[in-house]
């Protein structure tokens, strides 16, 4: 499936939890079924980096265990660019963990946010439809 369903206000929570960790970049995952997000689980970027985002293999252990428990799926790694267009860096590309999860960036690059999905399919990317449902 190359699109993603997610809540007006999931999205939102999902930028506002970017928004708050500005300078830096801040990360999560969102999870669901069937290409439809139901959840979002915030995950600490260890790094505190304006450019880039880490977090342990511990925290996300914990958090898919706590994702299959609901018995969801993760649909897409979010993460957000402080300064820079929501379009992924070769370093995101590189490191990108599962060519069938997606990739979602929110840019705070211009007012408001700008949100856009991505199939990851190293070395290279491809934008998948996003849709926002009301």
């Amino acid at each position: 499936m190359n699109q993603v369903r997610i809540s007006e206000f999931l999205l939102k929570e999902v930028i506002d939890h970017a928004r708050d960790h500005l300078p830096y970049e801040s990360c999560g995952l969102l999870a669901g079924n069937n290409g439809k997000v139901n959840s979002f689980w915030v995950l600490e970027n260890e790094l505190k980096s304006d450019r880039h985002f880490f977090v342990s293999e511990t925290a996300v252990s914990k958090t898919l265990a706590q994702i299959a428990e609901r018995k969801e799926n993760v649909i897409a790694i979010y993460h957000s660019h402080p300064t820079t267009s929501p379009i992924p860096s070769s370093h995101d590309i590189i490191n990108h963990p599962d060519p069938d999860v997606k990739m979602l960036i929110v840019s705070f690059k211009s007012e408001p946010p700008e949100a856009k999905c991505y199939h990851i399919l190293s070395p290279t990317y491809y934008e998948c439809l996003f849709l926002i449902e009301t």
